[in-house]
């Protein structure tokens, strides 16, 4: 019966929206009963649509001149519109209305606040402390009196008065935002935490509190802190997304792609989640991180769609070609990202490992000269393209590019890129050599060496130096 009745208010709501919009497009004038008004108000605002809410106050105090709540909307969308004129003019209506109302006064309050007219605020608050008394609606005053001390640059009293607020109403959602959020309370981070921790533990079901000190942990770096208290949120209150989102983003940060992507999944079950560009790139991303390119590119498609414009979408496209031995569709893509903004030399580097495995040699120099330019201190360009000269048989161009380098910078990576390098073109002695010196400073890095030349883990000499260096 009530998912009925809830079809049945749904279709009946669709029908006077569509009567109404009718009327508006043919230019006529459809008269309504103030509960019409209402429901059309509750449903423009609630798709976001405030030109649309604002044209409906208007028609409907046309048509109802005497009933506030009319005038309460209207002057609640110029508020969110920053037209400051209509909104001080409509509540000046308001006065006239309804000059005691409680929800006008704090209208008022709300109002004064966010154009920050400040001594008409502080008058509408000690007006309303006279008058409410009910715990919700304090927190609500303790909230804009947070404002209007950080508008005053009172911050200290700014913090204690939002704690106050969430004291009163430890619901009141934002309170906590603007506590976490407010620059201007910055200097009072560690005062915030022990607010957060110190109302979860007077009631740790509250998955508001959970969240919002999820997101202090996070703010932090304290990762498993942050997740663990997502998790709480999100077991809480499952009807939720924003906990969802969190959770799975935070999974993600720490490399947990699985229980990631099944986070993804219940957000996205949600009527109210919303796909993003980060977040298909995300679960694109974890896809990939599985080797499950095929969803992972499907995800990166998705990406595409929303923003064609971000080049680390065909760059991780192709890093998936990459992985399928697809060189030629990895290097079209490659080939995508550096011609859009932003792009790095990583991008380069994979274009001209794609050429090269293309039988490009042309497109590949150039692509590695552009990666080194692109990043004068790119080891594994230097590396990866001395490689492709040896391969072209142009040895003695490699060791001067790799001397050369030698000579402005020193890392792990080139080190040991370049003993790689001298042992496959047979130059132990001198590969022996820079690896003793090389060890030395760089031996928790040793691994570098067999990324490039894995054979050389059953070298005797090679790991009885590794091993000397580790003793």
């Amino acid at each position: 019966m009530n998912r009925k009745s809830n079809d049945q208010r749904e279709t009946a709501l669709m029908a006077l929206v569509a009567r109404y919009e009718r009327a508006a497009q043919g230019g006529d004038t459809l008269f309504l009963a103030e509960e019409e008004f209402e429901e059309l108000l509750v449903h423009y605002f609630g798709i976001h649509d405030y030109d649309q809410t604002l044209e409906v106050a208007d028609l409907a105090i046309s048509q109802h001149n005497y009933t506030p709540d009319f005038y309460k909307w209207k002057a609640l969308i110029h508020k969110i519109n920053l037209e400051e004129e209509d909104a001080m003019a409509t509540l000046e209506q308001l006065n006239i209305y309804a000059p005691n109302d409680e929800e006008v006064m704090m209208l008022r309050l709300e109002v004064y606040v966010h154009f920050e007219h400040q001594e008409e605020a502080r008058a509408a608050l000690d007006q309303l402390y006279n008058v409410v008394d009910q715990d919700e609606k304090l927190s609500l005053l303790a909230f804009f009196d947070g404002l209007l001390c950080m508008q005053e640059n009172r911050f200290r009293e700014s913090f204690e008065a939002l704690a106050e607020a969430i004291r009163l109403d430890p619901y009141q959602e934002p309170a906590y935002d603007e506590l976490l959020n407010a620059p201007e309370l910055s200097a009072m981070r560690k005062e915030i935490g022990k607010l957060l921790k110190r109302q979860a533990d007077r009631d740790p079901f509250n998955d508001l509190t959970w969240f919002y000190l999820g997101l202090w942990y996070d703010d932090g770096g304290n990762d498993m802190e942050a997740l663990e208290a997502f998790g709480n949120a999100r077991s809480l209150n499952d009807a939720r997304s924003a906990y969802d989102l969190e959770y799975a983003d935070k999974l993600f940060d720490l490399e947990m792609y699985e229980p990631a992507l099944t986070a993804y999944q219940a957000y996205f079950e949600s009527e109210e989640a919303e796909e993003s560009y980060e977040t298909c790139m995300r679960i694109g991303r974890s896809h990939q991180m599985l080797d499950d390119y095929t969803s992972a590119k499907k995800s990166y498609f998705r990406a595409l769609e929303i923003d064609p414009e971000m080049y680390d979408i065909y760059q991780y496209i192709a890093e998936c070609c990459v992985a399928e031995e697809k060189w030629g569709v990895a290097a079209y893509n490659y080939g995508r990202a550096v011609e859009l903004p932003n792009h790095t030399a990583d991008c380069w580097l994979g274009l001209a490992l794609c050429s090269s495995a293309t039988n490009s040699p042309l497109d590949a120099e150039q692509a590695f000269l552009k990666a080194i330019e692109m990043d004068e201190q790119f080891s594994d360009a230097y590396i990866s393209y001395a490689l492709f000269l040896v391969e072209l048989g142009r040895e003695a161009d490699a060791l001067q590019l790799l001397a050369d380098t030698a000579t402005v910078y020193r890392d792990s990576a080139l080190l040991f890129g370049t003993v790689a390098i001298l042992m496959i073109t047979s130059r132990r002695q001198q590969a022996l050599a820079l690896l003793n010196e090389g060890l030395a400073e760089f031996y928790e890095d040793h691994e570098l060496l067999f990324n490039w030349h894995p054979d050389l883990e059953q070298d005797r000499d090679i790991m009885a130096l590794l091993h000397l260096h580790k003793d």
